[in-house]
């Protein structure tokens, strides 16, 4: 493979496929490793479906970067299904935050240690706290 001869295009996607696979091959040994020792199944279901957002990502972008004519409904079909499964993936992530830190939204049930504690914000987000302390004075809530 002469790289000398190839367009900028060619370039691109032998680049981009190459991370892909990458990604790919990461990905089947991080799974293969958390099959291989199943010991909190529903800890590790949120894992798995997780890490397979990776290659998910992978994938759509690859395919988005190849030039299929007519096929604006097929992209936008890939971008929907990448869209939800990022959904299904925040939702998970917050399930496995409960899990490890042992709260119940079900069951109202919150750790004493974080029950009426206040929470100090960093530099960007101080920024945003006026508005709210703005919001809640006026009555209104988001």
């Amino acid at each position: 493979m002469d790289l000398s001869r190839m367009s900028r295009e060619q370039i691109t996607l032998v680049g981009v496929g190459f991370c892909v696979m990458v990604t790919m091959h990461f990905t089947v040994q991080l799974l293969s490793q958390h099959l291989f020792y199943w010991k909190n199944p529903k800890e590790q279901k949120a894992i798995v479906i997780i890490i397979l957002m990776a290659p998910i990502y992978a994938v759509d972008s690859f395919v988005g970067l190849l030039d299929i004519r007519g096929s604006k409904a097929f992209f936008m079909l890939l971008d929907s299904v990448k869209e939800c499964y990022e959904a299904l993936v925040i939702a998970k992530f917050m399930a496995l935050m409960y899990s490890y830190l042992n709260i119940s939204i079900s069951n109202n049930i919150v750790p004493d240690g974080i029950k009426g504690r206040e929470i100090h914000h960093s530099f960007p987000m101080t920024l945003f706290q006026v508005c709210v302390v703005l919001y809640s004075l006026c009555g209104k809530s988001f």
